[in-house]
């Protein structure tokens, strides 16, 4: 009976991990998480809590929470207050806690908490709740935790780790690349607009000499002067455009030598792996024989 139970346990996980990865989304992550593990377990409330290296308190920015029990959403939870939070962040282990007042306003009998991590490092909360109390006449599920619900967590936690670490990364990647597009976009306008400017003072002066529009040759030199340093003033800018190209270009160049250089060691090292196998395989091969020619 166990072993089914853990079958089936596995293959829920592996149903429930395989929706969570499908997501770069780290907010539909978060609430599929609670969700899922709020419907598998049959809790109260499961409340998912992210996590920043340092940080004094937690957000619950995603929640499962059955009626009529008070939601907690959005609520910030210190750590310090909350030993068994800190205690899973530490220690990557789970953490159950199984007294409460009986005032308290969130109706907490126990509460399961596991630490969601990447390459040992916290980047998460899950906490999952039971709850109720004499006044509602309400209770769910049994105030104690199984271990097969807290293997459960533990390996559901373990999965969402990763899922949250790699949607960061690409949240993270994202902005980046909107935040060029950007940069990019108001770097066109600039120099578009730094072009425009001293060209159209040249067409513009140029134009007023063609159409005689000078009073004398004075007023008519000092038209051609303006639009000579308007050309000078663009030469400029078009030189600081193009060296700006050059230098974009000269650290991407950089970059691919970098990657080469990289590649290229990776496969010396390799290829004189090889070498070193295949000396070793004919020394062996001689010893064989020289014993061989002993025997005989």
């Amino acid at each position: 009976m166990n072993q089914q139970i853990s079958a089936y346990s596995q293959k829920l996980l592996l149903q429930i991990g395989r929706k969570i990865r499908r997501s770069l989304d780290i907010e539909a992550i978060w609430q599929q998480t609670a969700n899922s593990l709020g419907q598998t377990l049959g809790v109260s409330r499961c409340i998912i809590c992210p996590y920043e290296n340092s940080s004094s308190q937690v957000t619950v920015a995603a929640e499962y929470c059955l009626d009529p029990f008070p939601t907690m959403l959005g609520i910030e939870i210190s750590l310090t207050a909350a030993p068994d939070l800190a205690q899973a962040l530490n220690t990557l282990e789970p953490a159950i806690v199984e007294s409460f007042a009986a005032d308290d306003p969130f109706q907490r009998q126990s509460v399961l908490t596991v630490a969601t991590s990447y390459q040992e490092q916290p980047n998460g909360l899950i906490c999952l709740h039971w709850c109720g109390n004499e006044d509602s006449g309400k209770k769910t599920g049994n105030r104690s935790w199984t271990q097969s619900q807290i293997e459960f967590a533990q390996e559901l936690a373990d999965q969402v780790g990763s899922a949250i670490a790699l949607a960061t990364l690409y949240q993270q990647r994202s902005d980046r690349s909107v935040e060029i597009s950007q940069l990019k976009k108001q770097f066109l306008l600039s120099a578009s607009h730094e072009l425009r400017t001293p060209l159209n003072h040249i067409i513009g002066y140029l134009q007023l000499a063609i159409d005689d529009q000078a009073e004398d040759p004075i007023e008519e030199r000092a038209f051609i002067n303006e639009a000579y340093r308007s050309a000078v003033h663009l030469s400029k800018v078009i030189a600081n455009i193009l060296d700006c190209m050059q230098l974009n270009e000269g650290c991407q160049i950089r970059a691919d030598l970098t990657a080469v250089q990289l590649n290229e060691g990776c496969q010396i090292h390799a290829d004189l792996a090889a070498v070193r196998s295949k000396e070793k395989s004919l020394h062996q091969k001689q010893v064989y024989q020289q014993i061989q020619q002993a025997e005989s």
